[in-house]
């Protein structure tokens, strides 16, 4: 793959990874509406990846929308490669899922300059457990299978939270996010014992936050190496304390910087 077809993969992943992130602030039982901004920088890099250095910043919005929630992310990155050379890239996704999850609308895009590289929208339907179709209105008009099980990330997240409540320690559901065609995905999460994690200047005391390590693979994959990793600290109010973002020949690290709760709306 050259240069810059790599980096336009890694972006994709970037923003795959930003979905499931921002999900997991949708914990339906104990969420809380809140705006979050990172810094991400890079934790290490091999010459396969071509990149070389990595900074930039992440904004993350959670909203109750009475009938859902909503999720808006943006992630603006500047990465230098081995060579030099400088690539600036923006990345946005929204998305919106019903509070029985049975429902899901999402648009993402990624820029490099004024060039659109990556784009996908569309919504998707599911029918209980039994399945669904999600349909995409671009980059091109197409439908995608939903196999029984498959669940939304919110979802995801509510079931994953619960699950660390519970004390167990993994977790495996198939997760469609809407940030590729190559959805739906088998998503292995390990969660760790809940700790003390890292303290803002707002907080009253350190947040407790279990360290969980999202492992992601395609539907029909025989590799047993996941394409790419998400470790999170996640409090119970589903905010994300601190993200790591491992494609294996590059790490990513996203420090939480500011945090805002939100008053709820008025339904």
């Amino acid at each position: 793959m050259s240069g810059a077809g790599y980096r336009r993969g890694m972006l994709t992943v970037v923003a795959g990874c930003l979905a499931m992130i921002a999900a997991a602030s949708a914990n339906a039982a104990q969420m809380v509406s809140h705006q979050a901004l990172y810094t991400m920088s890079l934790q290490s890099s091999s010459r396969a990846s071509d990149v070389a250095q990595l900074g930039g910043r992440m904004a993350i919005e959670i909203v109750d929308a009475c009938d859902g929630w909503t999720v808006g992310q943006r992630v603006a990155l500047t990465i230098t490669t081995f060579n030099g050379a400088e690539v600036v890239s923006y990345t946005s996704f929204t998305s919106w899922e019903s509070d029985d999850g049975q429902r899901f609308r999402f648009e993402q895009q990624t820029r490099q300059g004024n060039v659109v590289i990556d784009e996908l929208g569309g919504d998707a339907r599911l029918h209980g457990d039994e399945g669904g179709v999600a349909k995409l209105s671009k980059p091109e008009t197409m439908s995608i299978a939903l196999p029984p099980g498959t669940v939304f990330p919110n979802i995801h997240t509510e079931l994953l939270i619960a699950s660390a409540e519970a004390g167990e320690t993994f977790f495996n559901r198939l997760v469609f996010d809407g940030t590729s065609a190559d959805n739906p995905n088998h998503v292995t999460a390990f969660i760790g014992k809940q700790t003390a994690g890292p303290q803002l200047p707002v907080d009253n005391k350190a947040p407790l936050v279990w360290p969980v390590r999202l492992a992601f693979f395609q539907l029909d994959t025989r590799n047993p190496e996941p394409d790419v990793e998400i470790g999170l600290l996640l409090e119970a109010n589903g905010v994300t304390r601190a993200i790591e973002l491992d494609y294996g020949s590059f790490v990513i690290d996203g420090r939480l910087d500011e945090l805002e709760l939100l008053a709820p709306i008025d339904c």
